[in-house]
Formats: structure tokens, C-alpha cells, sequence
């Protein structure tokens, strides 16, 4: 279960992302995501590996994204594939320059 924040602090946070947010979101973590290679060969994997989805779920729920368990969640796990597909991109983007 991922803790309640306080209720000030939810009242001054962002408002939830709308959903058109995450095409922009992908392309912004792609974009992210070859400069990172360009500079850390491998960086990029071992960012998303440090991201898991229950670390995802705290940033959801705790950031105003998500207002309940289950939508932190379902939100993180959808950024976690995100995440993974970005990853594939760049690892095609990679060695179809090698």
C-alpha cells in the first residue's frame, strides 16, 4: 500500500496529467533517451532498470497523478512500458549505427 499524503500538499500539487500528455511524454523520453546515449553508452537501460514500478506508483500517487493505489499502479505501469519501449527504440536506433 502506498502511504496518504498530506492533504495541503495535495491541494497545492499539479493537477493529473491529461492523457494526451503521454504521446508527448514517449517522445520527449526518446529524445532523452539518445542524447543519453550519445553521451553513456548503456545509461539509458540502466535508468530504466532503476525505475521499477512500484517506485513509479509512489511518484504517481505522491505527485497528484494518481488518486488512488491502484491508479498510481495502472499509471506506472504504463509509463514502465513506455520506458521499455523507448529502451527498444534505442537499442535499434544503436546497433542499426554499428
Amino acid at each position: 500500500m502506498i502511504l496518504a499524503h498530506d492533504a495541503t500538499t495535495a491541494a497545492t500539487s499539479r493537477p493529473p496529467t491529461p492523457p494526451r500528455a503521454a504521446g508527448l511524454l514517449a517522445h520527449v523520453l526518446r529524445d532523452l533517451a539518445l542524447s543519453y546515449e550519445a553521451e553513456c553508452p548503456g545509461g539509458f537501460a540502466r535508468f530504466r532498470q532503476a525505475l521499477s514500478v512500484e517506485s513509479l506508483a509512489v511518484i504517481a500517487r505522491f505527485s497528484g497523478a494518481a488518486t488512488s493505489d491502484e491508479a498510481a499502479y495502472a499509471l506506472a505501469r504504463q509509463v514502465h512500458e513506455t520506458l521499455l519501449d523507448v529502451e527498444e527504440d534505442v537499442w535499434a536506433l544503436h546497433t542499426a549505427a554499428h
